[in-house]
């Protein structure tokens, strides 16, 4: 049967190759390149960049006729040109409103970029445990593997019971099957970053990335300004300017006109005459009403709403961020003493028992129960040190940030 029939093109070159390896810095780079909702967000700052290229312009100005006709050929016609001029303040105020429009869209596209690096460090930091997971568990299952066929040699040269045979090859299954779980979780940490990655889901994926324990806690970069509160921020400027512009509505339009009329008339006495003029016209509205307090009021609500959202927001950021230290402390100790005291212990106790083996001391039971006690303190060791670095991604990238 031929396979190509069966499977996609695409489908079948993911199984059969697989990828260089990603580091951080490629998944970053390839996620801020291809993810659509980020492309989206950066529209907004296009929007805005247009929408600012069309304020605090004069308005066309205005060409204006009028001709009236009489009785006995009198007549008059007058062509003129207005402009309108709004208040200079408006003016200036619709240009604050546009220059804080652009820096509020760009506050937006910050937020976005922050959440969208800090989703792809998580799903590297995601796949490199799920990879060295399933490693420890293909060694751990290697190991109960070679315990079973050195117990079946054993059984049958009538040095162990067939009965331990039979349960050291029943464990050693259990143990083969049992790497199934951690290579799903491979397989699903693998689709998960490859759909950040704008990739095919189905497509082999692998990342390489530095699991190691730093020294020090202190090695953990600081983490930057929250973005949430920049846009909070931001939001507030904009409210401010919206503010000011509103107080102008309803006083803010002059209009200026030059005209020419010509003007013909006939006499008593049959004769025409013709006269020419040039006017300038002038209007403003009159204060009798105020038109601007519902929307005054309207945006100064929206702007004490903007501003309980920025203090729920700084709030917030501090008091993640130290719970997010504090975090990283205690992973840091946890995954410290493991390193630190368990595995030497394990190893220790592996090199004395494979030592008193040479020695005819102990038998091979005890060597392999001592590599299965080492295997399983390294997963332990694993699962502390991804607890940290996830922990310190989190610091990093302002958890306030992030709805995980």
């Amino acid at each position: 049967m031929n396979l190509r029939r069966i499977l996609p093109l695409h489908v079948l070159l993911a199984t059969l190759t697989v990828a260089e390896p990603l580091t951080t810095e490629t998944a970053t780079r390839l996620a801020l390149e291809n993810d659509p909702e980020l492309s989206a967000a950066r529209e907004l700052i296009t929007e805005a960049e247009a929408r600012a290229s069309g304020l605090g312009r004069l308005p066309n100005p205005e060409l204006e006729t009028e001709v009236a006709l009489g009785r006995e050929g009198r007549g008059r016609i007058e062509i003129g040109v207005a402009q309108t001029f709004p208040r200079a303040s408006r003016l200036r105020l619709e240009r604050r409103v546009a220059d804080e429009s652009l820096l509020l869209a760009r506050s937006e596209v910050a937020l976005a970029e922050r959440v969208v690096v800090a989703r792809v460090r998580l799903a590297v930091l995601a796949l490199a445990a799920a990879q060295a997971e399933e490693d420890l568990a293909q060694k751990q299952a290697g190991l109960a593997r070679e315990f079973a066929v050195a117990q079946a040699t054993q059984a049958r040269a009538g040095q162990v019971s067939s009965l331990d045979a039979s349960e050291a090859d029943l464990t050693a299954r259990e143990a083969e099957l049992a790497v199934a779980l951690p290579r799903a979780a491979r397989t699903a940490a693998a689709a998960a970053l490859a759909t950040l990655l704008g990739r095919d889901p189905a497509e082999a994926i692998a990342v390489e990335l530095d699991l190691s324990l730093p020294s020090d806690e202190a090695a953990v970069p600081p983490p930057g300004p929250c973005a949430e509160v920049a846009l909070a921020e931001a939001r507030l400027n904009a409210a401010d300017a919206e503010i000011a512009l509103a107080r102008t509505l309803g006083r803010e339009d002059f209009r200026i006109g030059v005209f020419v009329e010509g003007e013909q008339v006939r006499s008593d006495f049959g004769d025409r005459e013709q006269e020419a003029m040039l006017g300038l016209r002038f209007s403003m509205p009159l204060p009798t009403r105020s038109v601007a307090g519902p929307f005054v009021a309207e945006k100064q609500a929206a702007r004490r709403r903007a501003a309980h959202e920025r203090e729920a927001r700084a709030r917030e950021a501090r008091h993640e961020l130290a719970a997010g230290a504090a975090e990283v402390s205690a992973r840091h100790g946890a995954a410290r003493a493991i390193a630190a005291d368990l595995l030497p212990a394990a190893r220790g106790l592996l090199a004395a028992t494979e030592a008193a083996r040479a020695r005819g001391e102990v038998d091979q039971r005890a060597v392999f129960r001592a590599r299965a006690r080492l295997a399983e303190i390294e997963r332990s060791d694993l699962a502390a040190r991804h607890a940290y670095h996830r922990a310190a991604v989190r610091l990093q990238s302002s958890a306030c940030c992030l709805p995980l």
